[in-house]
């Protein structure tokens, strides 16, 4: 029987602190407007087990590289925009306000 490693809720706050913590500021923002998001969801997986394996969490990761490399180009010219965008006063703040999604 094959052992297989998995990561615990404190595992994954491990691995999202070193994440964040080579991250530039701008970037790390960005992470915790997306966890700030995600809070708003519903969980779908509430009564899922919650260990992810070691194994399927470095395939995930490895899919979403790959999905990035093949889209790079179209990726940075959407930050370059956004960039522009905010710049030029074209964006409106995005905060959460009793659970929803609200622009400013």
């Amino acid at each position: 029987m094959e052992t297989q490693q998995t990561l615990s809720s404190s595992g994954f706050e491990q691995t999202l602190l070193q994440i964040l913590r080579n991250l530039h500021p701008r970037r790390a923002a960005q992470v915790v407007d997306f966890a700030r998001w995600l809070q708003t969801q519903p969980a779908v997986d509430e009564n899922v087990d919650e260990k992810i394996s070691v194994d399927e969490l470095e395939r995930e990761e490895k899919a979403w590289e790959q999905t990035y490399l093949a889209n790079r180009d179209h990726f940075r010219d959407m930050a370059r925009q956004a960039l522009q965008d905010l710049e030029a006063g074209e964006t409106l703040e995005m905060t959460i306000e009793n659970g929803r999604i609200a622009a400013r």
